[in-house]
């Protein structure tokens, strides 16, 4: 799978890396990300995971929510069509795009919550 779908880079394979990194503020025309009001990040189409729109949380060394631009960590939470929580990525947040730590098995996801 390719990714970004925006108009400011070209799509490479991998996913989500470019926009965890992206220095374009999500309010620009052509971005793949939508900010929310509670400062998190939606991304809505296909995932790699079979999910049909994706989450991200930025937070810093500490686990506390914060701007994309100040991120060290971010969670990327996959939904299905129903809004159920398909997996979690946990990955750093570094300029040459995010570095995967971990990925959650399906049990894993089924035991968490989507918020």
């Amino acid at each position: 799978m390719k990714f970004p779908v925006c108009d400011f880079a070209d799509s490479e394979a991998g996913f989500y890396s470019q926009c965890a990194s992206c220095p374009i503020d999500s309010s620009n025309p052509g971005c793949a990300l939508d900010e929310l009001e509670d400062g998190n990040y939606l991304f809505e189409g296909e995932t790699p995971n079979g999910g049909v729109s994706a989450i991200f949380y930025f937070k810093d060394n500490e686990g506390n929510q914060v701007s994309k631009r100040e991120a060290i960590h971010v969670e990327i939470h996959e939904l299905d069509a129903s809004g159920l929580l398909v997996t979690i990525l946990y990955g750093m947040v570094d300029p040459e795009g995010m570095i995967y730590l971990k990925k959650s098995h399906r049990q894993d996801a089924a035991g968490s919550d989507n918020a």
